[in-house]
């Protein structure tokens, strides 16, 4: 199956005549019902690509691994300090 372009430009033609054969009043509400949208996930999928490949290098990234890294020190310093305690305290004293 072989796809055809030349219809493209046609169609795209006739949009545009139909558009600027319009008053102001049509275009410009026509223009910004199509623009807006359009503008607004454009840049929704640019504000998307940039993250995914700026992600590593963010303070926000970086931040969230220090305090991951952070708790993860804690739960095993307090779990070393808990056996050890649990170890020191002899049979008859733990419950």
């Amino acid at each position: 199956m072989q796809v055809s372009w030349r219809g493209v430009p046609d169609a795209v033609d006739a949009v545009e005549a139909w558009i600027t054969g319009q008053s102001y009043w049509v275009q410009v509400p026509v223009l910004l019902l199509v623009l807006l949208p359009l503008a607004w996930v454009l840049a929704g999928l640019i504000d998307r690509i940039v993250d995914r490949i700026l992600e590593p290098h963010t303070r926000r990234e970086i931040r969230l691994a220090a305090h991951a890294a952070v708790a993860h020190a804690d739960l095993v310093r307090r779990s070393a300090a808990e056996e050890l305690h649990a170890s020191s305290a002899g049979p008859e004293q733990v419950r």
